[in-house]
């Protein structure tokens, strides 16, 4: 029996130990390692960053860059090409406005995939839509992976943006082949990793993206940040997208002047116990993958598979064999919603809906879907109780 070496670490378990978390996709759950390291320096390190010559404020300033490190390193980059932001929604926002706005004009065009989260959809819409330029949309193979992007590129195409892993389906897509035939078309690529960064050891310099963005929360640390790489060629090109205070160097009644690299891209006194988080998350995931959480998650999730195989009455969306621990199913007999909030009274948390996704959601079926991601927490006895709560479910609506 599959029992999770790394539930303890969890508070929440603790006292809930039969909770069941079916949604790690949305928000993982917070160790104590990480919440140590955000209480450490809230109590004890504390001060403004990049402002004061006092020691209190150099010291803290260290631990902020020393951090920058840390999540950088974890992507396989240094930290003068990483930005921290308030999350990958903040990221592509971020992108849009400074990095696609500047270069797309009517009759331009920005290439997305269906299978994108609202994060990575609405604002090139919105650069679109304002530009008088083209959004396209490319479909999604049988499998859910996405369909070969090459017809949709032209010589008016400006950024290809595309999800590393469906937040709906699990789906993994070859993101560095879709960003080499970009790259060879002279074409801005953007990948968004919010799901696969908890999942999958990511090298930017493998993948050869232009721009890559994820969030703390999907690989157990805070909400409220996250990263953004960008190459230093294409950085250095971008102008701000917030001014205020920490990326000016030097203010004049008439005129100003920006500092350069990811500092100009952070306005403002940045999210400090957000950013020791992160880095206690990033440590605290490379130690769980060194002690094998990788193949303990694709263990669970094909015993999760096997489970929900046994019900008739669901149907799973499509799902290839490259694959995150994620799993959304629907029902021609039952709502999801319906069915959601049974397993909740059952003590199972799982998520209902359209999930940010509502385009792709609406490809494939009319009532939404329900979906499942596992974590390092889960375990075998999370999904025997599923079992239990769908046949308590089947039971009581079918």
């Amino acid at each position: 029996m599959s029992v999770s070496k790394w539930r303890q670490d969890f508070s929440v378990f603790q006292q809930r130990p039969d909770w069941a978390y079916f949604d790690s996709a949305a928000s993982c759950q917070v160790p104590e390692q990480v919440l140590e390291g955000m209480l450490n320096y809230q109590r004890e390190q504390h001060a403004n960053v990049h402002r004061g010559s006092y020691q209190q404020s150099q010291h803290a300033t260290a631990l902020y860059e020393s951090w920058r490190v840390r999540v950088a390193g974890f992507i396989g980059t240094s930290a003068d090409q990483l930005i921290f932001t308030r999350g990958t929604t903040e990221s592509m926002n971020l992108l849009a406005d400074s990095l696609a706005r500047p270069r797309v004009g009517k009759g331009d065009n920005i290439v997305i995939s269906l299978a994108e989260h609202h994060a990575n959809w609405l604002p090139w819409e919105r650069v679109c839509r304002e530009a008088g330029a083209e959004l396209r949309v490319v479909p999604l193979n049988e499998d859910g992976t996405i369909a070969d992007v090459e017809p949709f590129l032209d010589e008016r195409t400006r950024v290809l943006s595309v999800t590393h892993a469906s937040n709906v389906l699990g789906v993994i897509n070859p993101v560095a082949d879709i960003c080499a035939l970009a790259r060879s078309r002279g074409i801005l690529s953007v990948v968004d990793a919010a799901q696969s960064a908890a999942h999958i050891n990511l090298d930017v310099t493998q993948i050869d993206c232009d721009a890559l963005a994820f969030s703390a929360h999907k690989i157990y640390g805070p909400t409220g940040i996250g990263a953004l790489f960008i190459k230093s060629d294409v950085l250095q090109d971008m102008p701000p997208w917030q001014v205020g205070g920490g990326m000016v160097d030097m203010v004049y009644e008439n005129d100003v002047s920006y500092l350069q690299g990811v500092s100009r891209f952070e306005a403002g006194t940045p999210n400090l116990i957000g950013a020791a988080g992160f880095a206690a998350a990033v440590e605290y995931l490379q130690q769980a993958r060194n002690a094998g959480s990788t193949a303990y998650l694709n263990q669970l999730f094909n015993d999760l598979l096997a489970v929900v195989e046994r019900y008739d009455w669901l149907q799973m969306l499509p799902h290839s064999n490259g694959r995150i621990p994620v799993l959304s199913v629907h029902s021609d007999k039952v709502h999801p919603r319906d069915l959601a909030m049974l397993l909740d009274e059952s003590g199972i948390a799982a998520r209902a809906g359209r999930h940010c996704a509502q385009p792709l959601i609406n490809a494939l079926t009319e009532e939404g879907c329900l979906r499942f991601s596992l974590g390092l927490y889960s375990q075998r006895d999370d999904i025997l109780r599923l079992a239990a709560g769908l046949d308590n479910a089947a039971d009581l609506l079918l």
